[in-house]
Parts: C-alpha cells; structure tokens; sequence
C-alpha cells in the first residue's frame, strides 16, 4: 500500500514547495499537498482538512509564525510546523521554543523532506498513543465495572497501595463506609509474622511477565484485627496505565470463618467455583479465552496451591518447529505489551549455520542440541531460545542496549567456529553461524513482521559472506543502511552476470476505444535461493550506490530486443520504460539509446520513456536536457507519479511529456473519497485541455474501472486487466 500523507503549505514559492516534495517522493511516500497564501486561505484549509504536516516557507509572506499558530490554535490542529527559512539561529531557536518542529534554511530542500516526514511519523505517533490509551480507558472500565459486580472480595494495589476495592472486599475486612483506600496496604493484608513471606511472593511476581497468576494460603486480618487462613490469588496487571497487583479471596477451610457486616457471607469451602476457574490449568484457560504469553523452551512455574515451587528453569519437551515459532511469536507480542510498561526495548535474533541451504533445513530436522546448547549458554536468561522452521533458532531478549546485544553475538558467532552439528538425516556440517536481529519496542511492527524482518537480516549477513550480523534497517534514503546497500549493490552485479534479471510486462489498456498494443515493462530480480525480489526491495539500493544506471541500461536494451521482435507481428506496438535519476549522471542517454535503437531497427517512435515526477522536481535541469534530447529523437515522453506537487502541470514547461501516469495513491481513495475523484477529474480535464494522454495504474477491481470510466481516464492498467507476465499475450482488439 502507497504510504500517501497531507500537507499544507504556507507559501508563495510553489517551486521550492515542489522541490521538497520531490525529495519526500524520492523517499518512497505520495504528497496530497495544499497551498495557502494568506490567512482567509490558512482558516478554511485548516477547517475542512486534517493535515499530517505544515511546512511554513516564510519568504515575501504577510503570515509569520504567530499567526499560523493562532489559526491551528483556533481550528484545533495539533499539526506540527516545518519552518523553511534563513533567518539567524537565534530566531531559530525562538521558533524552536514557540513549538515549532523544526527549523531549515531554504536552499536546504533534502533536509526539508527529511523534517517533514519525522513530523508526520511524530504525530502518528502520537496519535496511536491516544487511541491505544483510549483503549486503555475502556478495558479499564469493564475491568472496574465487572470487578464492582464481583460477590468476591477483590482489590488491586500499585506500589503497595489500594487504588481500588469492591463492596464486597470492604465487607470482607470490615473497613468502614468512609475509609480512604490510601490506608489500605498490602502488607497489612496478612498478619505481621507471614508479611515477609507475602514480600517474597510479590517480588517473585513483579518479576514475571504481566498476567502471571501466584495463589498462596495466608492468614489474612481484618481491619477491626480478626484473623483467619484465606486464599489469595494475586496477579499482575496494568490499570489506568500503572503496573498493579490483583489479589481475589477466598476462605479456606470448611467453615466460614467469618461473617462479614451487613449480612455478608464468607463463601464456605463447597462454594469455591470462582477460585478453580482462577486457577485451572493454562492449557484449560487458553482453550477458553485465546492464547495468552508464556514462556520459552526455559520456563519459570508459577505458585499454585499454596506451594511455592522454586525458580530453577524446567527443561521443555522438544516441540515441532513451527509450533515453536509461533511459540515464539506469541512471546514476542507479550514481550512487546511489557515494554508499553517499562520504556525497554526488546531484541529478536535469528541464527543459522552458513553451510544449512534453506530447503536443506526443511527437508532434514536438525536435533539442534548443539547448537541450541550454544546459544543458550552465550544468551542466558532472561533470553529465551527456540527452534525455528529451516533450521533457524531464534532468541528473544528483553531490554538488550545495542552495544552489549552486538559484543554478546560476536562472542556466539566466535564460539560457533569449531562447532560440528549433526543433521537429521545422519549428516553433519561446520559451525559457523550468521545471525539477522532487530531491535523494537511497543512502537514497532507485530512479532510476525518483526521475526521476517530478523530474517531478511540474515539473508543479508550471509550474502555478504557468512559468519557475520546485519541489524535490520528501515527501507528508505533517510535511514539507508550503507552495509545492506553494498549487500543489494553486490547481488544486483552478480544477478546481472548470472542472467537472474527478468522483464515483465502489463498492458495498458484504451478506455476510448482505441486498440494499440502498449506495454509497461517491469524488472524483476531472482535471488540465489530462487526468492523473487520486487523493484521497491532493490532499485533504492541501487540509486543510492550508483548502479542504477547500468540497471536502466541493461532493462532498456533488453526490452528492445523484445520489442523488435513484437514489431514483426503489430508495427503499432509501444514499450513504455522507465528512467531512474542515477541515469541522468552518468553515461548520456540519448546516445546510448539511439544506438541500441539503431542496432535492433526499432522506431523511435514506438519508445516511451517515463521520468518520475519527484526526479523532475529534484533535477530539473539535467532531467528537462535528456528529455529534450530524446523528444528531438523521436523518443515519446511520459511523466510517472503524476500529480503530488502543488502545481504538477508546471513541469510539462520543462518535458513536453504526451502521457502522464497518475500516481498510485489516487486509486487508493477513489472509491470512497470524493475529494480524490474531484483531484482526478480535475487532472484529466487539465491534461485532455494540453492534449496530454492520461494513464491510472493499479487498476485492482471493477469497482476502481468503474469510477475511472465516469473521470474519463484514457488509459489504464492493473491486475484486473492483466497481471504483469513474461508473455506479450493481450488481446487489444477486444479491450476491456
């Protein structure tokens, strides 16, 4: 999905506005922009439209930043502010202090992006924390509500301080109407000779993840001092976002040993249903309400009965290994609730010996003993170790800082030199290892996107050689992790020579009855392992290492070829092939192009090739010459992405470009959104005006071809007309 965010410019430089929108292009996210010039604009853009960002360009502006503060502050925005402008760092820090998000000079325009898109990540951050504390609010609640209805006493406690008790706990210990619940304390819950005891039991327990269940036989007193054995079962939980223990009663023995004021029974021993539903078996309990966390293949047993068992790991039986893995997942999400509460971050590594061949480790099981003895000893509790599918283990660590997490990984993949692991299948193989590992928080992605993303890690360490880590990277120029890139750099070389390269192609479809044969190409990359990797994995990579140009190169020659040969069967048919910016800088390319024209005797004419709006907007001069160069060839333009900046029909000044392919974020909220349908309407009508051709892509269901037919798109293409394919098979005459 096209990760698309709105933003409000303050501005009356729509050029630089379109540069910084090119650059947030550039990092792989749609703009939906608006333009306000003066503060009657500001007030009903800021009314009608929650904007993700306000970039404030405050050159030959009657509106500084006291008035577009005033008018957030009066529309109810929380929107932060980018501020582009050269005043001095003293007024910068002024803005600073004022609220601003962050302040850049105006020949700064990567930086600009750069700003831009951390303040939309900070307010969506934010915003996931209001609505996850909503969420809390409510669960709280319904806790409280079904609590307050409970004929048990119950209590909860934070810090060892009641914050909450139903009636029937204040019957229980005979407490007063009026009593404040700041006198109520744990430690005063049993008498002074077993309070000791009911420390040690509540240290225990904070240790232990949220929900874990301790029942202990206790003497418990009432506040007017009677004393008598009851069951406490206290667990852990999280109320109004404070870490709190909840302790249930009830009275053990068999005869009531105390009646309560106002008539209240003490439940007798036959009446003790409450407490065996609290403490049946986990297995009992998930059967009924779902999973909860439990530990690894090392394990701590909670108290049950009124025994303490003790803390000593207890060895898990050997498990399949997908069961371990989700095994492994589920621990993960619960590890994930617990760091909403500590602020800690947790790691997830995942090892594999170099020698193991990916579908070597599904054919054959690998006992694993020693390896698995390895990574515990080197990754002791509180880690957890776990077997996963093809060999892998995985190892799961709360609050591991990176700098000690790399030392103890280093010391792994060192102990793991001489090691020799028997396979399954009676065989063996040498020990060294590779390791993937990510770091997250509460804030980071689900457990099964973080165990791939551990797992995409891997594939990167042993690429580049084996015996080696890679932490995961978040995709994207800003935060480009240069090892990875050299890794991508490297297979895009050595795909180039193992012939893994691979060209797709998807029509694009007349909706006004024409029957031209016109084709968009696409690339494809296979791995070594046979993994079929899309152009977003690896062409940002190859931007930012200098091997997109030869990339480009290598797509459009060898699409030629194949063009030269589909021109025998229908002379009309038209390959349109994209241009990526590293091509700009490098060898010129209406010469190179020209000849691969001249060798294969493909027309000119029957050659589009596509520019992305964001590489207009970023390197207009050197993009609008190439262009020229090809138009005055007789190459035919097209302009990718279209439609982000605030004034897109400006760069067909610079490329006089016939076709123009909207960009992809504009099919997303076609069906729903009429603000969207208005925007594209309004690009057609401009376009058919400049007798431009207009494409929309990503055609997915009959529902988006029928609202394209009433905007009166001229082209389109998608998976509901064809997905892409190795065969140049569609029947134009017939269409849509």
């Amino acid at each position: 999905m096209i990760n698309s965010i709105s933003i409000l410019f303050v501005t009356r430089d729509p050029d630089l506005a379109g540069q910084i929108i090119g650059r947030i292009r550039y990092r792989g996210h749609a703009v939906r922009p608006k333009q306000a010039g003066n503060l009657r604009d500001l007030a009903r853009l800021l009314q009608s439209h929650r904007f993700d960002a306000l970039v404030l360009i405050d050159s030959n502006l009657d509106i500084g930043l006291a008035e577009v503060g005033e008018a957030l502050h009066r529309a109810g925005r929380q929107t932060p502010v980018v501020l582009v402008s050269d005043h001095g760092q003293e007024q910068s820090l002024r803005a600073i202090d004022t609220g601003v998000f962050a302040v850049v000079g105006r020949s700064s325009d990567d930086l600009a992006a750069v700003m831009t898109l951390r303040a939309v990540d900070h307010l969506n951050k934010g915003r996931e924390v209001t609505h996850l504390r909503t969420l809390l609010r409510e669960a709280d609640r319904r806790y409280l509500l079904m609590l307050d209805t409970s004929r048990y006493p119950i209590a909860c406690f934070h810090q060892g301080i009641a914050t909450y008790a139903n009636e029937s706990w204040r019957d229980f210990f005979e407490m007063d109407l009026g009593e404040s619940l700041d006198q109520l304390t744990l430690n005063d819950l049993v008498v002074p000779e077993q309070q000791e005891d009911l420390q040690e039991i509540l240290g225990e327990l904070r240790n232990q993840s949220e929900n874990v269940e301790t029942c202990e036989t206790l003497t418990v007193r009432t506040r007017q001092g009677r004393s008598f054995d009851a069951d406490l079962l206290l667990t852990g939980a999280v109320i109004n976002g404070e870490p709190s223990i909840v302790v249930h009663v009830s009275v053990a023995g068999e005869d009531p040993a105390l009646q309560g004021p106002g008539g209240f029974a003490i439940p007798s021993a036959p009446d003790r249903g409450h407490l065996e539903q609290l403490r049946e078996a986990p297995g009992e309990r998930d059967a009924r309400q779902g999973p909860k966390a439990d530990s690894g293949s090392r394990s701590t047993e909670a108290r049950a009965g009124g025994k303490k068992t003790g803390a000593k790991p207890a060895a898990a039986p050997r498990q399949d290994d997908a069961a371990s893995e989700k095994k492994l997942l589920r621990d993960t999400d619960a590890m994930q609730a617990e760091a909403a509460r500590s602020g800690r971050s947790l790691a997830l590594l995942v090892f594999a010996p170099d020698a193991l061949q990916p579908d070597q480790g599904a054919r054959s099981e690998i006992p694993g003993n020693e390896l698995l003895d390895l990574v515990q000893t080197q990754f002791p509790e509180p880690a957890t170790a776990y077997r996963l599918r093809g060999g892998q283990l995985g190892v799961l660590l709360p609050d591991s800082p990176r700098d000690e997490l790399e030392k103890r990984i280093d010391a792994a993949l060192e102990a793991a030199s001489g090691l020799n692991i028997r396979l399954g299948d009676g065989s063996g193989i040498g020990g060294p290892l590779s390791c993937g590992a990510v770091l997250a928080d509460d804030s980071g992605p689900e457990a099964g996107e973080l165990l791939e993303q551990a797992r995409e890690s891997l594939g990167e360490a042993r690429n580049a050689g084996g015996n080696q880590y890679r932490f995961y990277a978040t995709p994207g120029a800003a935060g480009a992790d240069p090892q990875a890139d050299q890794v991508w750099k490297s297979r895009i070389e050595q795909a180039v020579r193992d012939d893994r390269l691979r060209l797709l192609y998807q029509p694009i479809v007349s909706l006004q009855g024409e029957d031209v044969p016109r084709y968009n190409v696409f690339l494809r990359l296979t791995g070594e392992d046979g993994e079929v990797h899309e152009p977003q994995d690896f062409l940002p990579p190859a931007e930012r290492t200098g091997a997109a140009a030869p990339l480009d190169r290598w797509v459009i020659q060898q699409a030629i070829k194949v063009l030269a040969g589909e021109l025998k069967r229908d002379d009309r048919t038209v390959f349109f092939l994209k241009l990526s910016q590293g091509s700009l800088d490098g060898e010129p390319v209406v010469d190179w192009l020209r000849r691969a024209l001249d060798r294969h005797k493909v027309p000119a004419g029957n050659v589009v090739v596509e520019f992305r709006e964001a590489t207009l907007l970023t390197q207009p001069d050197s993009a609008a010459a190439v262009a020229s160069g090809l138009g005055e060839m007789g190459v035919g333009l097209c302009i990718g992405d279209f439609g982000n900046g605030l004034e897109p029909f400006r760069i067909l000044d610079q490329v006089d470009a016939a076709f123009i392919r909207l960009d992809g974020s504009f099919v997303n909220l076609l069906t729903q959104d009429q603000e969207a349908q208005g925007t594209v309407r309004e690009l057609t009508e401009t376009a058919r005006s400049r007798d431009r051709q207009v494409i929309m892509p990503m055609v997915e269901d009959a529902d988006t071809l029928t609202a394209v037919f009433s905007l009166e798109v001229n082209l389109v293409q998608g998976y509901f007309v064809q997905p892409p394919s190795e065969q140049l098979d569609f029947d134009f005459a017939s269409g849509l």
